[in-house]
């Protein structure tokens, strides 16, 4: 299941919705996640950390320390 159709399903699922115990957790869970979304822009990353970050990255790729996205997408149960 791509992304779009996995959308596509919360969104049905969200507007069918009838618990209002579980649509407060979600309202807390989204403020929660602006909020630390925000967070991070607020603070931009020097040239040096960010080419320091990029190098790290590399050597990560060159080491095979990556996850296909397809395996990342099953272990999160989004296929």
């Amino acid at each position: 299941m791509d992304i779009q159709s996995v959308k596509l399903d919360l969104l049905v699922w969200l507007a069918n919705l009838q618990d209002p115990q579980l649509l407060k957790q979600l309202l807390e869970f989204r403020k929660q996640n602006e909020k630390n979304g925000k967070e991070q822009e607020l603070k931009p990353m020097s040239r040096e950390e960010l080419i320091a970050r990029a190098l790290e990255s590399e050597k990560a790729f060159e080491a095979g320390e990556v996850i296909d996205i397809d395996e990342l997408a099953k272990e999160y149960g989004i296929e």
